[in-house]
C-alpha cells in the first residue's frame, strides 16, 4: 500500500505542470466505473516516470541543465540525473578557535543560541535515564560550555574516544581488519552532527576522534602494526570525503611523545609500548580497585558488562585465549582482560579530560548521560547499536543499515566488495542488477547514488528499477559518465 500512497503522490504533483498531461489523464480516468487499485495503475504510472526520466535526460544532455526537482516521489525523495560527476570541493579546515565573521551577540542571545545546538546535539544521544522533564542527564552540564563558546564565536569543540581497530574475530563478526562501509558511515554521522550545528550558528562544530586502538590492542592479541594501518585508511577516508570538521589525534600526540600529524608505522610501532607506559604513570589511580570501582559507577558497569558479554565472541580465535583448558577457564579469563580494559578506559579517560577540559565528551557506549553524551554511529531501531569495529552493515532495498555480526548477515544477505575488499552486506533484490554496468554507493541518511561504468543509455527495465528504488530510497541520484 506504501507504493501506491507514494506513486499517486507522484502523479498528481506532475501531472498539471506537464505536457504530458492528458495522456496520463486519460490512462487513469478514461473508464470512470473502473475500479481503480495499486495493481491496475502501476504499469502506467512506471510507463510514465520512465517516458519522464528519458526526456529530462535528453534535456539535461542538450541544454546541459540538470532539473534536480523534476522528478519528485515524495516530499523527501528526489532524483537527480547528471551528465557527469561533479566533485563537491571540501570545505575549509577549521584553523582558528574564533570565528571572524559572526558577530557579537547578547547574553540573552547567547543564551538561546546554546540552547539551540544543545538541543540538536541531545537529537544524537541515546539513553537510558532521563530527567522528569524528559531530557538528556547532561544537558545542564553541557549548556554553560557551549554558552561560553557561543559568546566567543568559537566552533563548538566535541571529543570523542573511538574507532580503535576492527574486531579480531573476522570469521563471525567483522569483514576484515580495515575500515568498511559501517566506519564510513560512523564518520558521515559524526560530519552530519556539525553540519547540523553550522547550519544555525556560522562557527560550526569540530569532532576530534582521539583513537584508543592502542589502549587495548596488547590485551586482546591484535598487533599495533594492525592498529596504525586501520587509523592510516580511516583518516584517507575522511580526507577523500572533504570531512574538514574531523580531526584524528593520536595517543602519542596527546601524550607529547610526538608532535606530527602523520607518522609512519616504524615510528608508531615504537612509541606503542611507551605510550601505554606514560599513560599509566600520568593517569593511573595509585592502589586503583576496579571491582570496587565498579560498584560505585553505573557507567563504567554497564561498559564492564558490555565488554564481559562480546568479548566471549571477540576472543574465540585470540592468541590471548588460545592456551585456555576449557570454557571455564576461558569465560575466567575474559573477565580478567574486560577488568583490564576498565583499567585502560578509566586512565585514558582522564588523559582525555586533561587535553580536551572544554570540549563536549561524547561516547560510543551507552551510559546514564550524565558526564557525556551516547551517541550511536550507525542507529537502530529497537537498539543502541554495535560499533562498525565490533560489527557489518547489511543495506536493505529501502536503504536502512542494519548492524549484525557477519555470521547473521550471511545467512540472507549478498556480501559486496569494494576494490577487491569485502565492504558490507546488501538485500538480495533484482533491483540491484541492472542491464547498464553500474557501482552503487549507499550513503548516510539513506540517500543511493548510482554512477555509470560506461555510457551506455539506460534500458526499460533499468529505469522500471530505478524509478522502484526512488520510491523506496529518501534520494535517488544517477550519475552517468
Amino acid at each position: 500500500m506504501e507504493v501506491w500512497t507514494k506513486a499517486t503522490k507522484f502523479q498528481d504533483k506532475t501531472r498539471e505542470h506537464h505536457p504530458y498531461k492528458s495522456r496520463v489523464h486519460s490512462n487513469t480516468e478514461s473508464t470512470p466505473s473502473q475500479s481503480l487499485t495499486p495493481t491496475s495503475l502501476l504499469p502506467s504510472i512506471m510507463s510514465y516516470i520512465k517516458m519522464l526520466a528519458t526526456a529530462i535526460v535528453e534535456v539535461s544532455a542538450h541544454l546541459n541543465i540538470i532539473p534536480l526537482d523534476c522528478i519528485t516521489t515524495t516530499p523527501k525523495t528526489r532524483v537527480s540525473f547528471l551528465p557527469k560527476p561533479r566533485p563537491v570541493p571540501p570545505k575549509p579546515e577549521v584553523t582558528t578557535d574564533t570565528h571572524p565573521d559572526a558577530p557579537e551577540i547578547c547574553p540573552t542571545l547567547t543564551r538561546l543560541k546554546a540552547e539551540e545546538i544543545i538541543n540538536i546535539i541531545g537529537r544524537y544521544g541515546s539513553h537510558e535515564r532521563t530527567t522528569a522533564a524528559g531530557e538528556w542527564l547532561g544537558r545542564s552540564s553541557f549548556t554553560p560550555r557551549v554558552q561560553t563558546h557561543v559568546a566567543a564565536n568559537r566552533a563548538i569543540p566535541m571529543v570523542l574516544p573511538a574507532f580503535p581497530m576492527k574486531s579480531n574475530n573476522r570469521m563471525d563478526k567483522v569483514l576484515g581488519s580495515l575500515p568498511d562501509l559501517g566506519d564510513e558511515l560512523g564518520l558521515a554521522r559524526l560530519v552530519n552532527l556539525c553540519r547540523d550545528i553550522k547550519a544555525v550558528y556560522p562557527p560550526g562544530a569540530v569532532v576530534v576522534i582521539v583513537t584508543d586502538g592502542i589502549c587495548y590492542n596488547d590485551l586482546t592479541g591484535i598487533s599495533d602494526e594492525e592498529v596504525w594501518e586501520y587509523g592510516n585508511r580511516l583518516r584517507k577516508i575522511a580526507v577523500e570525503k572533504g570531512y574538514a570538521c574531523i580531526q584524528f589525534h593520536r595517543i602519542m600526540n596527546m601524550l607529547g611523545l610526538y608532535t606530527g600529524a602523520q607518522i609512519s608505522k616504524s615510528d608508531y610501532v615504537k612509541l606503542c609500548g611507551l605510550s601505554r607506559a606514560e599513560l599509566h604513570r600520568r593517569c593511573g589511580r595509585p592502589g586503583f580497585d576496579v571491582d570496587k570501582f565498579l560498584k560505585s559507577d553505573e557507567d563504567y558497569l554497564r561498559t564492564y558488562n558490555g565488554y564481559d558479554k562480546f568479548m566471549k565472541v571477540d576472543l574465540k580465535f585470540s592468541p590471548v585465549t588460545s592456551d585456555c583448558a576449557g570454557p571455564k577457564q576461558y569465560k575466567k579469563r575474559i573477565k580478567i582482560i574486560a577488568k583490564a580494559m576498565i583499567v585502560r578506559g578509566v586512565e585514558y579517560a582522564e588523559l582525555v579530560r586533561q587535553i580536551y577540559p572544554d570540549s563536549l565528551r561524547l561516547s560510543i557506549h551507552p551510559s546514564s548521560g550524565q558526564t557525556k553524551l551516547s551517541c550511536p554511529l550507525i542507529p537502530q531501531k529497537n537498539s543502541f547499536s554495535m560499533s562498525p569495529w565490533h560489527c557489518s552493515i547489511a543495506v536493505t532495498t529501502t536503504g536502512e543499515f542494519i548492524t549484525a555480526h557477519q555470521s547473521t548477515h550471511r545467512q540472507k544477505f549478498d556480501l559486496i566488495k569494494k576494490d577487491g575488499q569485502p565492504y558490507f552486506f546488501r538485500e538480495r533484490s533484482s533491483l540491484f542488477d541492472w542491464d547498464t554496468r553500474v557501482n552503487f554507493e549507499h550513503c548516510y541518511g539513506q540517500n543511493l547514488v548510482i554512477k555509470a561504468q560506461i555510457d551506455q543509455e539506460l534500458s526499460d527495465l533499468d529505469l522500471d528499477k530505478l524509478a522502484l528504488l526512488a520510491i523506496q530510497q529518501k534520494s535517488v541520484s544517477f550519475l552517468s559518465v
